[in-house]
């Protein structure tokens, strides 16, 4: 059913549950999953101004992501990469529309009861709001 998957990540450690997920639907689907990553642009600044800085992060983010695509690897599941500059909720949603995704997996805060709306603000919650196909949020 879901042969396209997209799975957007940071840089943090904390996607292994969504990881796993993305990994069983696309081996049950013989489907793929990219590997996406968003470098967040500043605002007000040219981007050619600070491109040094940027390709750091670029190079950054491709070791990281190759890192975690010898997971798929292992698990015979096909995968690719992608990394985009830009606002990361926006690009997440226009790289979904473009490659005609079939499913968003996304790692999502867990809820807070103390505090109800602490998630709202996150990419997760942004994502799900703005997709155009169906959103999977791990926890």
């Amino acid at each position: 059913m879901f042969r396209k998957i997209l799975l957007p990540v940071d840089l943090t450690a904390r996607h292994q549950q969504a990881i796993e997920a993305a990994t069983d639907l696309a081996r049950q689907s013989g489907g793929e999953v990219t590997l996406l990553h968003v470098i967040e642009v500043i605002p007000g600044l040219a981007f050619e101004e600070e491109k040094p800085f940027y390709q750091r992060l670029e190079k950054k983010a491709l070791k990281h992501l190759e890192d975690l695509g010898g997971r798929f690897e292992k698990a015979g599941v096909r995968w690719r990469l992608a990394i985009l500059f830009g606002a990361r909720a926006p690009e997440v949603v226009r790289y979904a529309t473009e490659t005609q995704a079939d499913l968003i997996v996304l790692t999502s805060p867990r809820f807070d009861p103390e505090r109800p709306a602490a998630g709202w603000g996150s990419l997760s919650h942004k994502v799900g709001l703005l997709a155009a196909c169906p959103v999977l949020l791990v926890k």
